[in-house]
C-alpha cells in the first residue's frame, strides 16, 4: 500500500527517499495548480518560498489539513502548520510537515493477526529571511526529516526502524515591478536519509506571478510554475545533451493559476496541473473566505489524478 502510495511522486525522480516532502501545502496553492512560490501571502510561504516573509507586516499563522488520497486508502492523512514573526527588514518562520500514508497489518509467519502498525513521515523547518531592497529579498531554510518504517522478512513483520536526514532549502523573490515577481528556490538539499539510504528529494521551483488589477472592490491575479526533481537528470546516457534537455522539460511539473479576489473577502481561484511522466494532469480549483484577520481556504485537486480519490485541502490562516 505504502509503495503505491509514493509511486506518483516517484516515478520522475528515480525513486529518492522523503517524498512527502513534495505534497504541498496550503489551499490557496492547491486551488491553483501549486503555483505559488512568486505570491507569498499566508504562511505556507515557509515551504513555498522563504524568501517572501520578509516582505511581511505582521505574523502569520497558516493550519492545513487534507484526507490525503483516500482513493488509494482511506487512512493517509496529511498536516501542515506554518508560522513566521516578520522584524524590520528580515523574519523568522517555522513550520511543520506530518504525513501519514496509513496503518498496516501486523501478521506472524502463519498468517495470524497480530495488530496494526501506522508508518508516519515528519518535518520540521526553521526559516530566516532577509529584504535587501524594496525589490529583492534572499532566504534559507533548515530542516529535519524523520521517517519510520515496518520492517519484514520472509517470516512476516518483525520490527520497526525510522530513518534521518537533514536538508536546506535556497529561496529569492524579486519584484520586478509592483504587481510583477518572480520567485526560485532550491529545496531539500542534503544528505542521504540515514538507514534507508535514500536519496533526498532535490527539487527546484521557479514561479511568476501578475496582479493587473488590484483596487478595494476586485483584484486579480495569475500565477505560473515549473518544478523539477534534480535527482537523476540527463541521466539517459544513449541521448545527446538537447536530447536529455528536452526530456527533462517535457517531464518537469507545469501549473497555471489565477485568483479572484471580491472586496478583500470572497475570492475565487482556479488552475491547471500538468505531470506527463507522473500522469496528473487536470483542472484544480477551489475558494475562501475572510473574517476580519481569519481567512479560511478550501483547495481540491483530485480532478488530477488518473483514479477515483479525493483531495480536499482545508486552510486556516490568522493575522496577528
Amino acid at each position: 500500500m505504502v509503495s503505491a502510495t509514493l509511486f506518483i511522486f516517484t516515478i520522475a525522480a528515480q525513486r529518492p527517499g522523503a517524498t512527502f516532502l513534495l505534497i504541498p501545502p496550503s489551499a490557496k496553492a492547491t486551488a491553483m495548480a501549486y503555483a505559488y512560490t512568486a505570491i507569498c501571502n499566508d504562511a505556507s510561504t515557509n515551504y513555498y518560498n522563504a524568501a517572501g516573509l520578509a516582505f511581511f507586516k505582521s505574523p502569520k499563522i497558516t493550519v492545513d489539513y487534507c484526507g490525503y488520497l483516500n482513493g488509494l486508502a482511506p487512512d493517509m492523512h496529511y498536516f501542515y502548520c506554518g508560522f513566521t514573526y516578520p522584524l524590520a527588514t528580515s523574519a523568522w518562520g517555522f513550520d511543520i510537515m506530518y504525513y501519514t500514508p496509513g496503518t498496516i497489518e501486523l501478521r506472524n509467519f502463519e498468517g495470524v493477526y497480530l495488530g496494526s502498525y501506522r508508518i508516519w513521515r515528519l518535518a520540521l523547518k526553521l526559516n530566516y529571511s532577509r529584504r535587501f531592497s524594496k525589490k529583492l529579498s534572499l532566504g534559507i531554510g533548515w530542516k529535519y526529516i524523520k521517517q519510520q518504517y515496518g520492517l519484514w522478512d520472509s517470516w512476516g513483520w518483525y520490527g520497526d526502524e525510522t530513518g534521518s536526514s537533514w536538508a536546506f532549502d535556497f529561496n529569492l523573490l524579486y519584484k520586478i515591478l509592483p504587481n510583477l515577481s518572480i520567485g526560485t528556490v532550491l529545496h531539500n538539499i542534503g544528505p542521504k536519509i540515514k538507514y534507508s539510504d535514500d536519496p533526498l528529494p532535490w527539487t527546484y521551483r521557479l514561479g511568476i506571478a501578475y496582479k493587473p488589477v488590484d483596487t478595494k472592490n476586485f483584484s486579480c491575479a495569475f500565477s505560473a510554475e515549473i518544478t523539477k526533481i534534480l535527482i537523476g537528470m540527463f541521466a539517459i546516457e544513449e541521448n545527446s545533451f538537447w536530447e536529455n534537455f528536452k526530456y527533462e522539460w517535457d517531464t518537469a511539473w507545469k501549473g497555471i493559476g489565477i485568483e479572484l479576489l471580491f472586496y478583500k473577502v470572497v475570492s475565487l481561484r482556479g488552475g491547471y496541473f500538468y505531470d506527463e511522466e507522473g500522469a496528473r494532469k487536470g483542472l484544480t480549483f477551489g475558494g475562501g473566505i475572510k473574517l476580519v484577520n481569519f481567512e479560511l481556504d478550501i483547495g481540491i485537486d483530485e480532478n488530477i489524478f488518473e483514479f477515483e480519490t479525493q483531495d480536499r485541502k482545508i486552510s486556516l490562516s490568522y493575522t496577528f
